[in-house]
């Protein structure tokens, strides 16, 4: 019985990324008969140990800066009737139809076969572009690797299979890819000594752009794109065309938007590219257009650009047919490339006046997946600021079940049953925010908001409308805390917190103020942390697992009892303790300590009716001597005087009036 399939990969120095990639095979090994070759060339034990676990042949291999020699180290021992190659930092997600590929016997009818490469752009693996990998192939006398980097397996003939199994890859994150120990800095140094040696083979200026443009390396991207474009063959279109691509976009990147708009249109009015080409193009005309207040052109390529999608959409083959490794279907729908397009295309249409395609852009953008159109949430308000006679409507008019256009409605209309609808349903910290405070504007009934929502979000959110709020228009927050919460205490509390908070650090209250203040904060926080935490939390023994607020309120309010009873030591000693506990009140922590010292320093006299009395005649008669030009006695009574009542203003205006006239 022939052996149908020989599994082959590289393994480096990476442990963990292995032994994923072995158990995501475990199933192929298991139900096809098949082979796993492992080319060790790395240097650490645990990772040979590591591969041993799953096969015996596990093949040295030194290091020489080839990737197809490694590789063809694997396929010279190999003894199946297929070849299936990978990398160590790659694991299948499923197999289910590769395995089914072999078992049925459908595997003698082709010559090759092809999986998907799911390359991710973030850790999170939200985001993420895939690529066909050309991995399998029928193995036959004169199969062999070629080209140092980037390997490709010749002849890789037809038929070929199209499976959609696919490999999970992390290896092109920007963080990755830009270390110096990372794929680009490993890979251009081989692609540039290739290159050297065979000037005239286009795939690896395609190669080395790509390394360039994902480390950044702006110029150096558009130099090879050029380079490349002038080897480039007549017959090798799809080489051409993924050159031309990413000159444009590089050249966009480094900033060089005149010559990217010239070299845009030249190959579009010249060279006829196919449509995903252009489909790359447009978004970047558009930008540029945008940011030259080019509005008229910027909505003529953005209609182009949707004509072109929906031509595509009608013709899913060509997505396929036209693809260019990274740039693909992929690139072209994604967030972060569609949307902006679309977005530059609706602020080009409200420059304009333009409603009906203003609208038109608008419905295109993403409203049914919220979580894809929540980041230009800021964006589209500040526009309604903007364009305050026009977008505000045409949001309302938009009839998607999108929380950011049900309120939208709610803000132009202030429908009743809008509003209780908006407190049942939004769920986004942004819009939260806006309708908490539109509540608090109308002072209207928020229980249905606070009986769905846990005290950390509400924190959040009333964190988020106090913040946004200018000092000198929170009245109506005053109003809405005294009104609003009566059956919701901690809500209630932390809300008063957060505006004692604001009074004290915006409002620059003078000394009693600010004493009362600081006192009103402190028994709010320890209030809101009484009514949740059991009695023992605040022994002396646990006072260290209170939240640092918390801890903070009880030094204050030690502290103001120090004061009252004079002794302004131990004052001193608690508020310095207090700075060290909580770093958002320094300055007004400080405040507290300069007024303080200042008292110490400047000691009141004691206060009575014959002092104030005296002082009283004694500023009448200085006020008798400046009108009388009587310099020298009126300077006698004030160096008398102004030590006895050192925060008497009148005093003060006084001794500048006389050293004024003293000095004239």
């Amino acid at each position: 019985m022939k052996l149908p399939l020989t599994i082959s990969l590289l393994a480096s120095n990476r442990t963990a990324s292995l032994e994923r990639c072995l158990d995501s095979l475990k199933p192929l090994l298991q139900k096809v008969p098949a082979e796993l070759i492992i080319v060790f060339t790395g240097t650490e034990e645990r990772v040979r140990q590591a591969a041993a676990r799953y096969t015996e042949q596990i093949v040295p291999f030194t290091w020489c800066d080839d990737f197809s020699a490694a590789r063809n180290e694997g396929l010279k021992r190999a003894k199946g009737e297929w070849f299936l190659y990978l990398d160590d930092d790659e694991w299948f997600d499923d197999v289910t139809e590769i395995c089914e590929f072999f078992q049925s016997g459908e595997y003698k009818n082709y010559n090759s076969a092809s999986y998907i490469q799911r390359n991710y752009l973030d850790w999170n693996g939200a985001q993420y572009s895939d690529v066909t990998a050309c991995r399998m192939a029928r193995r036959t006398e004169n199969l062999s690797f070629q080209n140092p980097i980037h390997e490709v397996l010749l002849p890789f003939d037809g038929p070929c299979k199209m499976f959609h199994s696919y490999v999970h890859h992390y290896g092109y994150l920007k963080e990755t890819v830009s270390k110096r120990d990372g794929k680009g800095e490993r890979n251009i140094p081989l692609l540039l000594k290739d290159i050297k040696e065979r000037p005239d083979y286009t795939r690896n200026y395609t190669q080395l752009t790509q390394e360039y443009f994902v480390t950044q390396r702006w110029d150096e991207a558009v130099e090879t794109c050029r380079q490349g474009l002038k080897v480039c063959g007549k017959m090798e279109t799809k080489y051409r065309d993924w050159l031309q691509s990413y000159l444009i976009e590089s050249l966009y990147k480094k900033g060089d938007y005149e010559q990217t708009e010239k070299e845009a249109l030249l190959i579009l009015e010249n060279e006829s590219p196919c449509e995903l080409l252009q489909l790359v193009f447009y978004p970047i005309l558009i930008a540029i257009c945008e940011q030259k207040g080019d509005y008229v052109k910027a909505l003529k390529y953005g209609e182009k650009f949707e004509g072109l999608l929906n031509y595509m959409e009608q013709h899913p083959q060509l997505w396929t047919e036209q693809r260019l490794g990274l740039v693909n279907k992929d690139k072209v729908m994604n967030p972060d490339w569609l949307y902006p397009a679309r977005l530059n295309c609706v602020m080009a249409a409200l420059e304009l006046s333009d409603r009906e395609k203003a609208k038109y852009f608008l419905q295109l953008l993403p409203w049914d997946k919220e979580y894809m159109i929540e980041q230009y949430y800021p964006l589209l308000d500040q526009w309604k600021e903007t364009y305050a006679d026009l977008l505000p409507e045409l949001l309302a008019s938009l009839l998607y079940d999108s929380q950011y256009l049900l309120m939208q409605r709610l803000l132009l209309e202030g429908d009743p049953f809008l509003f209780r609808r908006c407190l049942k349903e939004i769920e986004h910290p942004y819009l939260l925010q806006q309708l908490v405070k539109k509540a608090c504007q109308s002072k209207s009934d928020l229980s249905l908001l606070l009986n769905r929502m846990d005290l950390d979000s509400w924190k959040k959110c009333i964190f988020g409308v106090i913040n946004g709020t200018p000092y000198t228009d929170m009245r109506f927050l005053w109003e809405a805390q005294e009104t609003l919460f009566a059956d919701y205490l901690l809500q209630g509390l932390w809300f008063k917190k957060l505006l004692l908070e604001k009074e004290l650090t915006r409002g620059f209250p003078m000394k009693e103020a600010l004493l009362e203040t600081l006192e009103e904060y402190a028994q709010c926080v320890r209030a809101f942390y009484k009514e949740q935490y059991q009695e023992f939390m605040f022994r002396e023994d646990c006072f260290y697992l209170l939240p640092s607020d918390c801890r903070l309120s009880f030094v204050i309010l030690e502290a103001l009892d120090f004061w009252r009873q004079g002794q302004m030591a131990e004052t001193i000693r608690s508020l310095r303790t207090a700075l060290q506990i909580e770093p958002r009140m320094t300055g007004v922590i400080r405040e507290v300590i300069r007024i303080l010292n200042y008292e110490t320093a400047h000691p009141a006299p004691a206060a009575g009716a014959e002092f104030e009395q005296l002082a009283s005649q004694m500023k009448a008669a200085l006020r008798t001597m400046a009108d009388n030009k009587q310099y020298s006695e009126a300077e006698q009574v004030l160096a008398q005087l102004i030590p006895l009542l050192p925060d008497d203003m009148e005093l003060l205006k006084l001794q500048q009036r006389l050293m004024a006239e003293m000095k004239d």
